[in-house]
């Protein structure tokens, strides 16, 4: 058996459809953006930012383990990620919880969670919604979704319309699958393709990407960034491109990674590449004069060039 995201229940281009039918209703280009801006005449200089996410079916297996540790952490990730790809700060966060049953024991500890990972980037929880749902989410199961919202000064934004031809892409090292390709991965795990001690690893926390990316845009050092999340490294790069202009990549010079390396040995080049990060967990478009530099700053962060705007 052939194993892929798509026969494993996700499609990813019925998911770009819907977004290209959204757009169309809505009539925002930014529809597609890992974060919306708002203005407001009051906030003359600043824009507001904000985006929502949850973490998919790994959700599954971590409330199998009991690590609401992680799934607070993703939640924040997949959130903070995305916002930051706009040079917003986060101001504060709202949680929706959907459960078969209210465990309170179990959803007061993600809450706790919660809270000291959004302390950590300043951000504070305003508030929420709690729902059981037994007619629709599993016995003992719940699902949580969050939603963020930041702001950034307008001279300090981050947006595609700065990126130009002869830029370079740098990737920021993952820590593993982070929140993406759950289906696939649980799949190949209840069929015996991968054993629990594997699963454990993909089900590291989501690396957040905010220390690095607030002090480089800081700096004004970043034309554009990228957080790499469901459909891969190219189609996420491109999210963060204007019109006219294309990447060229060179997956060879991403770090190798024993988990990816064995991901490709299961599912192959093509579809590995296109359901996970493949370890490159962030990318940053920045110009030529400011590699150099970008490079010094994020050495912590293990930083690669891998590509260009063309």
């Amino acid at each position: 058996m052939k194993y892929s995201y798509l026969n494993s229940g996700v499609d990813i281009k019925k998911a770009d459809e819907l977004t290209k039918i959204i757009k169309n209703i809505v009539k925002k280009p930014q529809i597609g953006d890992f974060a919306g801006l708002f203005e407001h005449p009051l906030f003359d200089d600043y824009y507001f930012a904000s985006c929502t996410d949850g973490i998919g079916t790994k959700i599954i297996p971590l409330i199998e383990k009991n690590e609401v540790k992680t799934i607070a952490n993703d939640l924040v990730a997949m959130n903070l990620n995305d916002l930051i790809c706009t040079g917003a700060k986060p101001l504060f966060f709202l949680d929706y919880i959907a459960a078969n049953k209210i465990n309170t024991d179990l959803l007061s500890g993600f809450i706790r969670e919660l809270t000291a990972i959004l302390g950590k980037y300043n951000c504070i929880l305003l508030g929420g919604e709690t729902s059981e749902l037994g007619d629709l989410i599993l016995k003992n199961n719940f699902d949580v979704a969050g939603f963020l919202v930041g702001v950034v000064k307008k001279e300090n934004l981050i947006s595609k319309n700065n990126v130009k031809k002869g830029d370079v892409i740098i990737g920021l090292k993952s820590s593993g699958v982070h929140s993406n390709g759950f289906s696939l991965i649980r799949k190949l795990h209840s069929d015996g393709i991968i054993d629990d001690s594997f699963l454990n690893t993909l089900l590291a926390p989501v690396k957040i990407y905010y220390d690095i990316v607030t002090k480089l845009n800081d700096k004004k050092l970043i034309n554009a960034c990228a957080n790499i999340t469901g459909g891969g490294i190219v189609s996420n790069i491109k999210r963060a491109l204007p019109t006219g202009l294309d990447i060229k990549l060179d997956f060879n010079k991403i770090p190798k990674s024993d988990v990816f390396e064995k991901i490709v040995k299961i599912v192959g080049y093509s579809e590995a590449f296109k359901t996970f990060n493949m370890n490159v967990g962030f990318a940053l478009i920045v110009s030529k004069d400011n590699v150099d530099y970008v490079l010094e700053l994020a050495n912590d962060w293990h930083p690669f060039i891998f590509g260009e705007v063309v």
